[in-house]
């Protein structure tokens, strides 16, 4: 999954299921791992509750994800791309599960902060790679719906994590 971005996802939805653990199960694992990971280090993020704040609030955010998918990619299915929204989110706490502890050393130095860059540029490729893969249209339509896709949800996310959070 994480050397092969959308593939699984891809074939799941052309029903190849056997071969991959449940989207589902593999989201619930990773967040968990994620959001304990995260509680280890709120200090860096906010007050007590954040982590059950960000934790209730990316249960709403990851079919908000599948629905903008939908929106931008009309020929594909709601269910098709809530799977692929699970993968790629499981993928975003994995790469957010290494930027954590290396935000928390960026005081140590500032190579940390450097090092930082090469998780984030590494999920920038798996995300295009991923709609590449998962949507078969070509390069040029992939990067602007992508990045459609990607500002509508981050815009989708202040507000919902500024509602949750007063």
């Amino acid at each position: 999954m994480f050397l092969k971005p959308g593939l699984a996802a891809y074939e799941i939805s052309q029903g190849k299921r056997v071969r991959y653990t449940p989207a589902l199960r593999l989201y619930l694992v990773a967040s968990l791992l994620f959001f304990l990971i995260f509680a280890s280090f709120q200090n860096i993020y906010a007050a007590n509750s954040a982590v059950d704040v960000y934790s209730r609030a990316m249960l709403v955010l990851f079919p908000l994800y599948a629905l903008l998918i939908n929106c931008f990619f009309w020929k594909s299915f709601y269910l098709a791309n809530l799977v692929f929204s699970m993968h790629i989110h499981s993928v975003a706490y994995a790469v957010l599960m290494i930027i954590g502890p290396l935000e928390a050393m960026e005081s140590k130095s500032e190579m940390f902060v450097f090092i930082q860059a090469i998780p984030a540029t590494y999920f920038a490729w798996y995300l295009l790679k991923a709609f590449k893969v998962m949507f078969r249209e070509p390069w040029w339509k992939t990067i602007i719906k992508t990045m459609g896709v990607y500002f509508i949800y981050m815009a989708a996310m202040g507000v919902v994590f500024d509602v949750v959070l007063s």
